[in-house]
């Protein structure tokens, strides 16, 4: 029978002995830290970052004094080694070299019993701005920029989603398929095999009519297309008087929006027909011919991914 060593059940995991636990930092910090933490894809890793109530701006400058609001949040700068929560219990000061240099401000992190650093602490230090964030051991808070300071950090919500300001923000986060994430605009994210996928739906564009063909009446929504991150929507009506032959093209769908393949649909209401759409925009009629007709209209409703 094979040996086996004994795992973590923080907070069960208990000595008689002693009368008291039996676990250790790190144990906390691979059960309970990394339970806490929005997971980053790694087994027991999270996303680094704070409350999404903390103050805003969580970062002031005043000549080269920058202060830090009273806040928490979460670090996980060492892979394999769990998750910390922190606390600035109150605003803390950190110094920059000039008023018109540009630098990161970070809350940091000291494990010696780790393995990293001198002592156990988290505290605030200033870096120029062309150090990378992965040689910050801890997590950037804010930008300052001549003068100004912003904030950078991303904000978590108690739903997991990550609040940042841009798309660059975005992509120096890794996450776990599923999480998702909204940026100042309110664009929305979605964390899908190991990539951000934009999932906020765009406007509606028409869809360029071939010859003859027009819009249905004046109550009738133009045919259009719209996407949901690689998700798109062909939605509308179109017509043409007289009818329509087996191969007449309809329209052309807006590059952006076309099929990787041929897709095929049925249309609907006062007319039925069989249409495709294809990779080069074509959007066409397939074996069905109607002709006689003063106007004949098409309702439309079908969806791809690109």
């Amino acid at each position: 029978m094979a040996s086996q060593s004994a795992g973590i059940a923080f907070p069960l995991t208990y000595d008689a002995e002693q009368n008291g636990p039996n676990y250790s930092a790190s144990d906390f910090r691979l059960t309970a830290g990394a339970a806490l933490a929005v997971p980053d894809g790694s087994g027991f890793g999270g996303i680094q970052g704070v409350r999404a109530d903390s103050p805003s701006p969580l970062a002031t400058i005043d000549g080269t004094t920058v202060t830090v609001a009273a806040h928490m949040g979460w670090l996980c700068p060492w892979t394999g080694n769990g998750c910390y929560t922190y606390a600035l219990p109150e605003p803390q000061q950190v110094t920059v070299d000039s008023t018109t240099g540009s630098y990161k401000i970070a809350v940091v992190l000291e494990d010696k019993a780790a393995g990293h650093g001198s002592g156990e602490r988290a505290s605030l230090r200033s870096y120029p701005s062309t150090t990378s964030d992965s040689m910050i051991p801890g997590l950037v808070l804010a930008r300052v920029d001549q003068g100004v300071a912003s904030d950078t950090v991303p904000r978590i919500r108690p739903s997991s989603t990550i609040m940042v300001s841009t798309p660059s923000d975005l992509q120096r986060i890794a996450a776990a398929d599923g999480i998702q994430a909204e940026l100042a605009d309110g664009a929305r994210y979605e964390r899908r095999n190991g990539i951000w996928v934009s999932v906020t739906r765009t406007g509606w564009t028409q869809v360029t009519p071939s010859g003859g063909w027009q819009w249905g009446q004046t109550d009738d929504i133009h045919l259009c297309v719209a996407k949901w991150g690689n998700l798109v929507e062909l939605r509308g009506v179109i017509g043409r008087p007289g009818g329509w032959k087996s191969g007449w093209v309809v329209a052309t769908i807006p590059a952006g929006y076309r099929p990787s393949a041929r897709v095929w649909m049925t249309s609907s209401r006062r007319n039925v027909s069989h249409l495709y759409a294809d990779p080069d925009g074509t959007l066409g009629v397939a074996n069905d011919t109607l002709t006689g007709a003063a106007f004949a209209d098409l309702f439309i409703h079908a969806t791809w991914l690109i």
